[in-house]
């Protein structure tokens, strides 16, 4: 008798089983991306905020089956944060239901990405926004500068959150990071100078005080620019 023999039925049985977990996860990573037609990113502006809000039951529904996805509760978290963070005409506080909705996307996106700059910054402008209790902006902050130093489209609501909330420049390392931010605007990437102003004139006093300071070392002739608010 061939011993070999033996080993084939419990061969096709492990084949089997390993096709149909296979099966498994195709049918569940298409199941949520049946839900998820757009992907959506950072909300920049009013016109990006309101797409992302609009598909914020479908991307949640996608999220919510996929459960351990942290690229959907990203994007569903973008879909409600972006609203509260740009439409300042909705009045709510640290417990209004659509900010404890994104409360809750924002902890289980980065639960299953801790990897996402976007969602750390996101994170750290709305818990300025709101006051939202046991996070701290300036710690969260760091997280989107450690875990994204480079991304320029990070630079604009970086850099308006640094130099508004309450206790970033005062923290060196901090302060830090935002004075590199703030070189590579005026050296390498001029075509984010309208940011810089736009942070600058939405700026706390001690904001506005620090950044002065360093664009007078970096860029000197720009500062009389940034004062009359003009890019």
């Amino acid at each position: 008798m061939n011993p070999n023999n033996s080993t084939k039925p419990w061969l096709r049985v492990a084949l089997a089983l390993f096709g149909v977990l296979l099966s498994t996860q195709a049918a569940w990573i298409l199941l949520a991306e049946r839900y998820r037609l757009n992907h959506i990113r950072l909300p920049v502006d009013g016109k990006t905020a309101a797409i992302a809000f609009a598909e914020r039951d479908k991307i949640k529904h996608a999220a919510s089956l996929a459960v351990v996805r942290g690229d959907l509760w990203a994007e569903s978290a973008f879909a409600y944060v972006g609203q509260l963070w740009i439409d300042r005409a909705i009045e709510l506080d640290a417990s209004g239901q659509l900010s404890m909705e994104a409360l809750k996307t924002l902890t289980r996106a980065l639960r299953y990405s801790p990897h996402r700059g976007d969602v750390w910054l996101m994170f750290a402008a709305l818990a300025d926004q709101y006051k939202w209790s046991g996070y701290q902006p300036s710690l969260l902050l760091k997280m989107s500068y450690y875990t994204a130093p480079n991304e320029l489209t990070l630079f604009p609501l970086r850099l308006n959150v640094s130099l508004h909330a309450k206790g970033v420049i005062d923290d060196a390392e901090l302060q830090d990071m935002v004075r590199r931010d703030i070189s590579v605007i005026l050296t390498r990437a001029p075509a984010l100078k309208p940011a810089l102003v736009a942070a600058y004139r939405s700026a706390l006093p001690q904001g506005k005080v620090f950044a002065e300071r360093v664009i007078s070392e970096i860029d000197p002739g720009y500062l009389g620019v940034v004062r009359a608010g003009h890019p």
